[in-house]
């Protein structure tokens, strides 16, 4: 049918909103679905103004994200709560780790700037039960953390201008979504995308899937002075008895204990490569008439877990220490911290509550502080060598010496003065040294002793090879060998069928095939 040009309007018409096209797609059903999802969209969705902007924070992620797209940024405010504050280290990737871009690129590495960072994180939660893991800014410095763990866990926020980096599955993110079940079942009844929005559903499994964002500390906006939240689940201070006794193979577990022995491993900084730490608290050390446990238990702090300065001080110290563990990980026995644990150092009060050593941080006080700490028993008390011993552990050792390893015996002369072996004969005085270290002359050095010896013991068939500290060297060693003008050494016939022990070790090496057998090494507790 042909129109008359004059029944057209001469006004040109103006192009209609892509957003607010694609946005009333998502909301735009028959009347009668309308009717009976009103409720519900104005409770979980932002309601749509007449520019078809969205002005109202939406409380569901799953409808935040799904509902509009995966790619870009989330155009919608979102509640939720912040269950956890944790730092991540930024990788430091290698050139030669990554494939080659066709376009030649300045640099394949993180930039110089991100070297050596950290990003902060955060775990939220909805008021449906949906997780999502945000990484938000680097941190100008590692022990900042403690102010956002203030200032944001437990409490809800909102997130704003966050984009989604990737949908993760438990297989692909198992940490991830050991944090996310050690917070499952929600300690409170959740919404529910049905009809009704007061109306609450049984919580179910835990989620099986959760998104990874991304965002700027802008990204999440919280009020002051606001209360806890009732969704929030703080880490429960549990005792390493507790933790060694429950019947989960794997789970997450926060406690205080005191870090009696550390063992850097494949780095000669701490913080550079893992470190062990051989634990204990009060209730591994007191009596156990029923169901006894190790008297120590080791944990494995992982290179993705990031140490404040103080931590780092603690480690490189000899001293014995106290350190909170939040959301360390029980595997196969053994403790790990991984990406979204958190060590601080612990101190005690005079009313002798324990509290973090950190200025005004309470990222764990509510949870781990208790209201009277029993002190470890003096000297510690270690487990006896047994055959179910296992790597990176401390026991008590007594046995006789039955064999010397000769290819790893050797002395050597020490400043009396600063103890460095860093020492150079005197050309004019041959019979004296010149200590590099303190500049001094060493008329009369000490002597350095390396000893590893083989031992029985009440093990049998079992092959026990020790490295002896230089106290328990000189005790089993005949002196007089030692007291000439040059070093000749010792007889190992002096050595023979002398006794040691009891003696502190700590357990390096344990093979079981063809035979058992155990490398160890005398500590000092």
């Amino acid at each position: 049918m042909f129109i008359p040009r004059g029944l057209l309007s001469a006004q040109r018409c103006s192009p209609y909103s892509l957003c607010r096209t694609f946005g009333l797609l998502e909301v735009c059903r028959t009347t009668e679905e309308n009717s009976a999802k009103q409720t519900t969209v104005s409770g979980a969705l932002c309601s749509f103004g007449g520019s078809g902007v969205l002005t109202r924070c939406c409380l569901s992620l799953l409808e935040a994200i799904e509902g509009l797209g995966q790619a870009g940024c989330v155009g919608q405010d979102v509640e939720v709560v912040v269950q956890r504050v944790y730092s991540i280290p930024v990788p430091d990737y290698s050139p030669m780790t990554i494939l080659k871009p066709r376009v030649p690129s300045r640099s394949s590495s993180a930039p110089p700037a991100e070297k050596g960072k950290t990003r902060l994180c955060v775990l939220v939660q909805d008021s449906y039960g949906m997780f999502s893991a945000v990484q938000l800014h680097l941190l100008p410095c590692k022990d900042d953390l403690h102010e956002y763990c203030h200032m944001w866990q437990g409490r809800t926020c909102v997130l704003r201008d966050i984009k989604v980096v990737q949908r993760v599955t438990r297989e692909r993110r198992t940490r991830l979504f050991s944090l996310i079940d050690s917070l499952w079942p929600p300690v409170m009844p959740l919404k529910d995308h049905g009809n009704t929005p007061s109306e609450s559903r049984p919580a179910g499994p835990a989620p099986s899937f959760c998104y990874l964002l991304s965002g700027q500390e802008s990204s999440v906006e919280h009020e002051d002075g606001q209360t806890l939240s009732s969704l929030y689940l703080p880490p429960t201070k549990l005792t390493l008895r507790d933790i060694l006794q429950s019947d989960l193979k794997t789970c997450r577990c926060s406690f205080v204990a005191t870090v009696i022995h550390k063992r850097i491993m494949q780095s000669s900084d701490v913080g550079q490569g893992e470190v062990w730490l051989v634990l204990t608290d009060p209730s591994l050390q007191e009596e156990q008439p029923e169901r006894p446990c190790r008297r120590t238990v080791a944990l494995c702090v992982n290179t993705s877990c990031v140490l404040t300065s103080s931590v780092l001080e603690a480690l490189n110290s000899p001293a014995v220490c106290r350190m909170s563990f939040r959301d360390s990980i029980k595997e196969h026995g053994v403790l790990l911290c991984v990406e979204q644990s958190v060590v601080e150092m612990c101190s005690v009060d005079p009313e002798g509550r324990l509290e973090s050593s950190t200025p005004g941080s309470e990222s764990l006080s509510h949870s781990l502080c208790e209201p009277k700490e029993n002190t470890l028993s003096q000297p510690v008390r270690l487990d006896p060598l047994s055959p179910e011993i296992t790597p990176n552990c401390l026991c008590s050792l007594t046995g006789v010496i039955v064999g010397v390893d000769e290819n790893t015996a050797y002395s050597w002369p020490a400043c009396n003065h600063c103890g460095s072996d860093n020492l150079e004969v005197l050309a004019e005085r041959p019979e004296n040294f010149h200590c590099v270290s303190c500049k001094s002359v060493v008329d009369k050095p000490d002597t350095k002793i390396q000893l590893e010896v083989f031992l029985s013991s009440s093990l049998s068939n079992c092959t026990l090879k020790v490295k002896l500290q230089q106290k328990t060297i000189m005790s089993i060693l005949n002196t007089a060998a030692l007291e000439g003008d040059k070093f000749p050494g010792y007889d190992v016939e002096n050595v023979l069928g002398k006794e040691v022990g009891p003696l502190a070790v700590y357990v390096r090496v344990v093979t079981r095939k063809p035979s058992l057998c155990m490398g160890l090494e005398e500590i000092c507790l």
